[in-house]
């Protein structure tokens, strides 16, 4: 399975909302965190990261709640 690691820019617009978002869903002293959102892991220092295919399965969570409220 090929992995790719996200930066931050590129976890913001494949969800469409902006860096704070991500920033405050990730931190779980934020009135806006998400436990279930994908934890970020460092790649170095001073960069941290996010698996393509663990934000792939959050937006996969997001529509499977959706079709469940739907119908």
């Amino acid at each position: 399975m090929n992995q790719s690691v996200l930066r931050i820019n590129q976890v913001s617009e494949r969800l469409g909302v902006s860096r704070s978002s991500i920033r405050g869903w990730c931190d779980p002293k934020s009135r806006h965190h998400r436990p279930d959102f994908p934890r970020p892991f460092k790649v170095s220092a001073n960069v941290v990261g996010w698996l393509s295919s663990e934000i792939d399965d959050y937006i996969g969570k997001l529509a499977a709640k959706r079709e469940e409220q739907a119908g």
